[in-house]
């Protein structure tokens, strides 16, 4: 988690690349919201930009819903505003303080557990600086022999990405790397920087602990940039590894959603684990009972805190379509000329039927109706007939 501070004039466009903005991105945006609309060539100019970049970099702030560019030439690039560009990923960050403040009362309860008298065994670790610790990351993974696992947030994984040329060695000499990053991380430089080889899933991670070869452990502090390095495993090495695999076990493979965007990505992963919270057995009863499915969104927003209804459509399509492929492999296919959204598991459960009847409370929110129709060719695949068209 990074370290809260004030934030200057300076420090605004390091801080939107915390948010998964590239550089020149973050100098566009910033140039937009200053001055207004502007074409691109003056865009160019005030951003300081080359202009091979300028199309290429508007272009990614459009698709990341950051900003809007005229269909007619010449191009006017306008930025979305802040406060509505920013809201889902400031209410996202909100919940993960609640949770680390959550984690950081249970750690303390084991801590004062741990400070009465008890036979103990003295372990020596290593505090690294800042300065050393890219090195150190480096030494580690260049001198790997059969594995490396991580499980990184975006701070971590910009520090490793800096590790490239060893991570490369590594895989061409067999090693084994797995990272687990946190879904904001997704699209981000840092992310598409990382060598072929290297398995990669997303997850909801809140620290950053590198393990080579089950022996090292590496614990990186993201507010400040120290490291701790354990070079054996104790029963709190085990415990982070023990921890990691589970999260690995639990996260949404990359190649899946890696066109995704992250706001999609975060609503889509937040309702998988809904499913597993409950939620699942919520829309059975609402089949069984044939209680009106519009009420599934209220049942959403009071219980686990997620509101869809001010989602717009094509968001919430793409939400669904991310959920299939994290929840079943599955896909979303929408026929404009039959009106028909048509979705697709390819394993077995329950996991498309659970999408469709929470599509079907969100269109009956939207005053559309719609109707669940089962297709009796092929199990797998559910149609939901909408009685207008998608706008």
């Amino acid at each position: 988690m990074l370290a809260e501070r004030s934030i200057s004039s300076n420090d605004l466009p390091s801080s939107l690349e915390e948010f998964g903005l590239s550089k020149y991105e973050a100098k566009a945006y910033l140039t937009m919201i200053g001055k207004g609309s502007l074409a691109a060539s003056d865009l160019a100019y005030y951003a300081n930009l080359p202009r091979t970049k300028v199309y290429q970099t508007v272009k990614k702030l459009e698709k990341k819903r950051l900003a809007v560019v005229s269909k007619q030439k010449p191009l006017i690039c306008s930025a979305i505003p802040p406060e509505e560009a920013f809201g889902e990923i400031l209410s996202l960050h909100e919940r993960r303080v609640k949770n680390m403040k959550k984690m950081v009362e249970r750690l303390q309860k084991i801590n004062d557990e741990g400070q009465r008298p008890k036979s103990s065994e003295e372990r020596r670790y290593f505090i690294l600086d800042p300065d050393s610790t890219l090195a150190k990351v480096a030494s580690l993974v260049a001198n790997a022999r059969s594995s490396m696992t991580a499980a990184l947030d975006s701070w971590g994984l910009r520090l490793v990405a800096q590790c490239k040329s060893q991570l490369v060695k590594a895989v061409t000499s067999g090693l084994r790397i797995r990272f687990v990053v946190d879904i904001q991380c997704a699209g981000s430089d840092a992310l598409l920087a990382m060598p072929d080889g290297v398995e990669i899933r997303l997850a909801n991670v809140q620290s950053n602990v590198i393990i080579l070869d089950s022996r090292n452990l590496l614990s990186v502090d993201s507010r400040n940039g120290k490291a701790a390095l354990f070079l054996s495993l104790d029963v709190h090495g085990a415990a982070q590894v023990s921890r990691i695999e589970e999260i690995w076990a639990n996260a949404v493979e990359l190649k899946h959603v890696i066109s995704t965007q992250p706001p999609v990505l975060g609503k889509a992963f937040e309702i998988s684990r809904m499913f597993e919270s409950g939620l699942a057995a919520h829309i059975l009863d609402y089949v069984v009972n044939n209680d009106s499915p519009a009420e599934l969104l209220d049942t959403i927003e009071k219980q686990y805190g997620l509101r869809l209804a001010n989602v717009k459509t094509a968001e919430m399509l793409d939400v669904a379509d991310c959920l299939l492929k994290i929840t079943c492999l599955g896909s979303l296919k929408h026929d404009k000329a039959s009106n028909i959204l048509s979705l697709q598991s390819k394993t077995e459960g329950k996991h498309a039927l659970l999408c469709a009847f929470l599509l079907v409370s969100y269109f009956k929110m939207a005053e559309n109706e719609a109707r669940i129709i089962q297709n009796k060719q092929n199990a797998q695949v559910i149609h939901i007939k909408l009685a207008r068209p998608v706008t």
